[in-house]
């Protein structure tokens, strides 16, 4: 059984502000995907690494993966206009028996822990489909469209999802698959093997596993 990470990193940057896609903004002088990399590099549990991004992001990438010696970066392949299309694209692009496990990572998660993505990989390895998350401590409530609360939701059971993402490279294949042919948008991976009908583990994930989605994030 291989390990293979895909590194979604088509963002344009448009809802974060500014001209510079976030994932190359930079963190003490190195750019947030490069640090999100280097963790995945550095795992000798970890096979290969394929990023999806534009093409235009194609040159500053190999720049970056050549500077930082990111030798397990095998291939950059071009992203779509949906998360969901841009890991497809990469699932496409490996090699993969189906045994094989599939890490799919947020580019803008650096601050996720070497420990925590081995925890993840051997829980994979059992369990074929697991992601990570946090229990919700807050008040959940749904509201309308103008703000209005509707409903106060049982908070009981209700995780807050994180990545990596694992799942075995046939469920997922599969998964993505049926997905397409139905038109279904899963906001995530898990809710596409979801919707294949094919269970997913949550195991604990770490607080400090942020996704950088605005500006203070950086400087925190």
């Amino acid at each position: 059984m291989k390990v293979k990470v895909i590194i979604p990193a088509s963002g344009s940057g448009e809802r974060f502000g500014g001209k510079t896609p976030k994932q190359f903004l930079k963190i003490d002088g190195k750019e947030i995907i490069a640090h999100t990399l280097e963790k995945f590099n550095s795992i000798s549990l970890i096979d290969e690494i394929i990023i999806s991004t534009q093409l235009e992001y194609f040159v500053k990438l190999s720049t970056i993966i050549k500077k930082y010696n990111l030798k397990k970066v095998k291939k950059i392949t071009e992203g779509g206009k949906l998360r969901q299309d841009s890991v497809y694209n990469a699932l496409i692009n490996l090699e993969c028996d189906r045994d094989d496990l599939i890490l799919v990572h947020d580019a803008v998660r650096p601050f996720i822990s070497n420990k925590k993505i081995i925890e993840l990989v051997k829980a994979a390895g059992k369990e074929k489909c697991v992601i990570l998350g946090l229990p919700v401590n807050e008040t959940i409530k749904r509201v309308d469209k103008n703000n209005i609360v509707t409903e106060t939701l049982d908070r009981n059971n209700v995780w807050a999802i994180q990545t990596p993402q694992a799942f075995q490279y046939s469920i997922l294949l599969n998964a993505f698959e049926k997905a397409m042919s139905e038109n279904f948008i899963g906001t995530d991976e898990a809710a596409i093997v979801e919707n294949a009908g094919i269970d997913v583990k949550v195991m604990e994930g770490e607080k400090r596993n942020i996704k950088i989605t605005v500006k203070g994030d950086v400087r925190l």
